[in-house]
């Protein structure tokens, strides 16, 4: 497979699910995303009929093996491949907070796949990665509490906004202020949060 060829089934790899991605679907849509910004094709290193024995390939390989838990090969099987999954998710949110938001204006930009491999770029997008995974799982939880206010206790909406996550600690101190019994609705509410650890 030439460059043109890769070129020509990049739209059809990286549009399939991301527990079929490997390496090679990872810098196809490297490539994807670098022809998007720039509005031209990026030259990769030389390969030989095989887009995984190039050197960008082998750059996402060791991408891969960094994110993997060092134990990974002692895994059973569906554990192992629930976590090649995530990373999968996990580098294609690296490449585009790279490409979307680390280098999206300025002088500087993603020049190439080794920049992905420096450990002060690893790290700072880990904890914008850990933060936003947090605020994901707390938007979950939250959108649990909300339903299960509307299924029992649906008159705390008469009585309060909750909008947000933060609302329910506004709630909590209503409750103490004004020394609510258990069985109020904002108690009811308030405990709820807790064992969600909303609050």
């Amino acid at each position: 497979m030439d460059q043109d060829e890769f070129y020509e089934k990049i739209p059809d790899w990286i549009t399939k699910e991301k527990e079929t991605w490997n390496h090679i679907t990872l810098m196809a849509y490297f490539c994807h995303k670098y022809q998007e910004k720039h509005k031209v094709r990026f030259r990769l290193v030389r390969w030989n009929s095989d887009p995984g024995k190039g050197k960008e390939s082998r750059d996402f390989a060791k991408l891969t093996k960094i994110f993997l838990p060092e134990n990974f090969g002692s895994l059973p099987k569906q554990e192992q491949k629930n976590l090649k999954e995530q990373v999968m998710h996990k580098i294609y949110n690296y490449i585009n907070w790279m490409f979307d938001f680390k280098f999206r204006r300025g002088e500087k930009s993603v020049t190439g796949t080794q920049l992905f491999l420096q450990p002060s770029m690893i790290n700072e997008f880990e904890r914008m990665y850990s933060a936003f995974l947090e605020k994901k799982n707390q938007q979950g939880t939250f959108e649990e509490l909300i339903s299960w206010v509307k299924k029992n206790v649906p008159d705390i909406f008469e009585l309060h906004e909750i909008e947000e996550a933060r609302d329910i600690r506004m709630i909590e101190r209503y409750a103490e202020n004004h020394n609510l019994q258990p069985l109020s609705p904002e108690r009811k509410v308030v405990q709820k949060a807790k064992e969600l650890n909303l609050i």
